[in-house]
């Protein structure tokens, strides 16, 4: 089990706007590629996400949710609401990060979504993929990737997309 991320950052650090739309969305036609997701989504047996992208995410995927075979993990304080999928709310991220081990996965856990929720399983040690998409954009605010982290963290970069877009995907060095 490897757990990756794949996130998309403006090339001023910015893993959302403002308003918390991702920096995906600011890309224009960013719908029309997968950018390195799909190679992801094919290995992936469990997901990992935020309350933010949890909610925000809802409307726009309860249409079609890009997860119905696998078991979304949601940090969260609050009750979920009543969905048709395997969503589970799962307040603390070191437990989270505990059940996940002990469900005996054989495929990656994708930790989508905030800042907070990739840092969060940075400063466990648990991010074995570190899956970072540069956009080639400048969002000038937002909400960026890297604000304050409390440990230094040595990486080894791993690869280009159509549109000048490229994936860095970094690994514990």
């Amino acid at each position: 089990m490897l757990i990756r991320t794949h996130v998309g950052v403006s090339l001023d650090g910015f893993l959302a706007q403002a308003d918390g739309a991702s920096a995906w969305e600011a890309l224009p036609g960013y719908e029309d590629q997968s950018h390195g997701i799909a190679e992801v989504l094919e290995h992936c047996e469990a997901v990992v996400m935020g309350r933010t992208t949890f909610d925000r995410g809802l409307d726009r995927w309860s249409q079609a949710w890009p997860w119905t075979d696998k078991p979304v993990h949601v940090l969260t304080s609050r009750p979920l609401p009543s969905v048709p999928w395997d969503v589970r709310a799962v307040a603390d991220p070191a437990e989270c990060l505990r059940r996940l081990r002990l469900a005996g996965l054989m495929g990656d856990v994708h930790v989508i979504g905030g800042a907070q929720t990739i840092r969060a399983f940075l400063d466990l040690g648990a991010i074995d993929r570190l899956g970072v998409v540069m956009l080639p954009m400048l969002l000038g605010g937002g909400i960026p990737l890297f604000g304050s982290h409390n440990q230094q963290l040595r990486l080894q970069c791993k690869r280009m997309h159509p549109g000048g877009v490229v994936e860095l995907v970094y690994t514990p060095a």
